[in-house]
């Protein structure tokens, strides 16, 4: 039993005034409006008192808010309050609106366990992984000398066997930064290996080789002739990611 019940009078710490008298008001009369203005303050006060219903109104709201320049502070505003669907949407959304959260202020601003969450997923939508390292290099150099000591461990979840080989040479190993650090220097010597060693690829799987999985709507793989059990083959086939289903084109 809580000492309050036995109160006639109970103080509530930590509950905005205004979203304390929204809630007494939505107590009385069911009713609630939920707006930019308020739902920052009414979340976390529906949370304190687990106000469930008022938790899963603000939430689908700022669902319908997401965009790629504030998804990330929704992300965040998610992950504190534990709401687990919004955190759930707004990682999606992130992943699959990446090139152009990657330009957002959010996204430099991110502290560096939120990027390495981001930029290690599957999900990642990219058309490659250039655009991946570009937005680690941004992110680093928007603070150098806060952010240099986190470059080896950003690093690692840029997917560097994937590079092309130019840009792998001309672009990454090149850049003053990953130079200066040994393991990164590591990183783009391994990423080198598997490019310049097909054969012994089998024996270097890994998270770092493993292609993302495209989520653009209506791109397909298309697959023209070939080889199947020895035989040549003339036909044309494609694959959707959406499905994960190939079919017969012609």
């Amino acid at each position: 039993e809580l000492a309050e019940s036995r109160q006639t009078e109970v103080t509530i710490r930590d509950i905005d005034e205004v979203a304390m008298d929204l809630l007494i008001d939505f107590c009385y009369t069911s009713h609630i409006v939920v707006e930019e203005s308020n739902v920052q303050t009414l979340l976390p006060a529906a949370c304190l008192l687990q106000l469930t219903e008022i938790q899963d109104i603000c939430c689908e709201f700022l669902k319908r808010q997401l965009d790629p320049s504030n998804c990330l502070g929704i992300r965040a505003f998610a992950d504190t309050h534990s709401c687990r669907e919004l955190l759930r949407i707004a990682d999606k959304f992130t992943q699959h609106n990446f090139q152009e959260v990657m330009e957002s202020e959010e996204f430099l601003l991110l502290p560096v366990s939120q990027l390495v969450d981001i930029i290690s997923s599957d999900e990642l939508n990219v058309r490659s992984e250039e655009q991946v390292f570009n937005a680690v290099m941004s992110w680093v150099k928007y603070n150098v000398s806060e952010r240099r000591q986190h470059l080896p461990q950003v690093l690692q979840h840029v997917r560097l066997p994937l590079l092309s080989p130019k840009f792998l040479v001309g672009t990454v190993g090149s850049d003053l930064l990953v130079r200066s650090d040994e393991s990164c220097r590591d990183l783009v010597d391994e990423a080198k290996n598997y490019l310049l060693l097909p054969q012994e690829r089998p024996l270097m799987q890994g998270p770092r080789t493993r292609p993302r999985k495209p989520t653009r709507r209506g791109e397909v793989l298309f697959a023209v002739e070939g080889w199947c059990s020895g035989d040549a083959i003339a036909s044309v086939e494609k694959f959707d990611p959406q499905t994960m289903e190939w079919k017969m084109v012609a």
